[in-house]
């Protein structure tokens, strides 16, 4: 029974625009729920999540900086304009408000029933996580009215701080729920998560543990906590709500891992990892991006152009550092095409054979690799800037943090799709005297970069003031998250303004990841947010904000 459930959570949805049926899904129609056991429900709906997840990278692998078209090849159109219209990128809305209807389903089953007090705080998290993700991007969207299926067909929407208020509440009052649940006497009946229902964490643990492996996902909630609360002390208007909240978060703790979604992965059709399906190769191994090659900007901060990285630079890019780049927009770029034949893709430094042997590394790993959800590098660079800015107390102002920021980035990428990390990544030996530890890595990393033009990027012992402080945290998270969450990236920079973008600069392709051909009337020529999907104009239209813009509407978080 337990292989059986594992298969039909894995074929649930694997891919941001799912393949295969979601055959768990009880909410096709929001608006017309079916019954179901939400124990069911709970799985596909995480699984869901990894793959949206993983779209919503994809998502802005161009806007974000990442990407760039090759020559030859036309029709990219508002990919290239940055004209995007209300009928752009359209999935992320609905896919988060389908995903969000089945954790909402949970909820309201469970409801009343205190011994499922794990699944119900397991629900409420991940609804937190979907709809921050979704404010991250369109600010005001439909919270408290939303999900009421025929209730509310025309849902109200809630100002973006509210939401993310709320949000916290959700989060804090699962923490709590989940703490009582472990403590609670064995005669309160609390019924453990088994492991097919959490493709996350796999499982709770039993009454005789006290349930220890709820102790992630509170975790994993407090991060998700922290990571908003940023973001939310960083508005003057909410810094005094925000502020006081962040001394509770210390006793929780915080991912100690990188917290990635695997509910068993492989190299079958529907089944494979949702990163890998959109930046790997199908099951025929082939490539699946083909007429796109990396941007001059982001290879910059490997090339030794803004800083050198040859270490992640090599196991993140084919052919480092002759890997081929374009400028977005540039139509005249000698650039050839992304692969070809065998099909080896830029994104990988190794061949598909290399990933069925889990001899792959960097971000394309394997059909098997589990989702990022959460990154501990990201985690770091939190911790540091909330340090940084007195929001959590450390003498060192993040100096540590900031280290582990960077050494956590290098160990997920030297880690296989099985998580097993790089045998070449040991002490150096006579049996293998090029094998350097990620720790020597890194401390090369902070020496080679002495002769940059901002070395405190790396040396944060060079980050003289809080400004560059934050700056070198901001362009490290950046780094860290590239082409892995390239949503969470583009929100650091949006947040931020970091890394520094130089508008008009002498080297337009490496200053700025503007399009050549951006039509953007903000100062940077980026994007600000995305437009509300035009069927919530069609069908919401009393409630829908009209004159939302591309170029000048901001996230209320985004204050730089």
């Amino acid at each position: 029974m337990k292989k059986i459930l594992t298969r039909l959570i894995i074929c649930a949805v694997v891919m941001f625009l799912a393949s295969c049926e979601k055959f768990l899904d009880v909410n096709v129609n929001p608006n017309n729920a079916t019954d179901s056991n939400a124990d069911l429900v709970l799985p596909q709906a995480i699984v869901a999540t990894a793959a949206h997840t993983s779209g919503f990278n994809q998502s802005m692998n161009v806007p974000g900086g990442f990407f760039a078209g090759v020559a030859g090849v036309g029709g990219y159109g508002a990919t290239y304009t940055w004209a995007y219209t209300t009928n752009s990128f359209t999935a992320m809305w609905t896919n988060t408000y389908d995903n969000a209807n089945d954790y909402q389903y949970v909820i309201a089953t469970n409801a009343g029933d205190p011994q499922l007090v794990f699944t119900t705080s397991i629900a409420r998290i991940m609804k937190a996580y979907a709809f921050a993700r979704l404010v991250d991007q369109y600010n005001d969207v439909p919270y408290s009215d939303a999900l009421k299926g025929v209730g509310s067909l025309a849902p109200k929407y809630d100002k973006a701080e509210d939401i993310y208020k709320d949000l916290i509440k959700e989060l804090t009052e699962s923490i709590n729920a989940i703490s009582a649940g472990q403590v609670a006497p064995i005669s309160a009946g609390i019924k453990a998560v088994a492991s097919p229902i959490d493709p996350l964490y796999k499982g709770s643990g039993t009454f005789a543990t006290s349930f220890s492996g709820m102790d992630k996902w509170k975790r994993f909630a407090n991060s998700l906590r922290l990571r908003m609360l940023v973001k939310m002390a960083g508005v003057p208007s909410l810094n005094a709500y925000a502020t006081p909240l962040f001394a509770t978060t210390a006793s929780v703790g915080y991912i100690q891992e990188d917290a990635l979604c695997n509910p068993g992965y492989t190299k079958e059709a529907g089944r494979q990892s949702p990163q890998w399906n959109n930046m790997g190769a199908s099951i025929s191994d082939l490539a699946t991006i083909t007429q796109n090659v990396p941007t001059k900007w982001i290879l910059s901060f490997y090339n030794g152009v803004k800083l050198a990285d040859p270490v992640r630079g090599s196991v993140s890019f084919r052919s480092f550092p002759n890997t081929n780049s374009n400028q977005l927009g540039d139509e005249t770029s000698g650039s050839v095409a992304a692969v070809a034949p065998p099909y080896n893709a830029w994104y990988s430094a190794a061949t598909w054979a290399d990933a069925a042997a889990g001899n792959a590394y960097g971000i394309a790993k394997g059909p098997a690799q589990g989702q990022p959800m959460f990154l501990l590098s990201e985690l770091n660079f939190l911790l540091a800037e909330a340090q940084v800015r007195n929001y959590i107390p450390a003498g060192d102002l993040g100096a540590a943090a900031f280290k582990a920021g960077i050494t956590a980035s290098f160990d997920y990428l030297y880690r296989n799709q099985n998580g097993v990390l790089n045998p070449a990544k040991v002490a150096p030996s006579a049996s293998c005297p090029t094998c350097t530890t990620i720790a020597t890595d890194v401390d090369n990393y902070i020496t080679n970069n002495a002769g940059a033009a901002k070395p405190y990027l790396v040396n944060y012992a060079l980050a003289l003031t809080a400004a560059q402080k934050i700056e070198a945290i901001s362009t490290q998270k950046y780094i860290a998250l590239a082409n892995i969450m390239n949503d969470e990236a583009f929100n650091e920079y949006k947040r931020t303004g970091f890394p520094a973008v130089i508008t008009n600069g002498p080297n337009s392709s490496t200053d700025t990841f503007a399009s050549k051909q951006s039509v953007a009337t903000s100062p940077d020529k980026i994007i600000t947010r995305f437009l509300y999907p035009q069927e919530e104009y069609n069908l919401n239209a009393g409630n829908a904000k009209p004159g939302i813009s591309l170029y000048t509407s901001k996230i209320f978080w985004d204050v730089n």
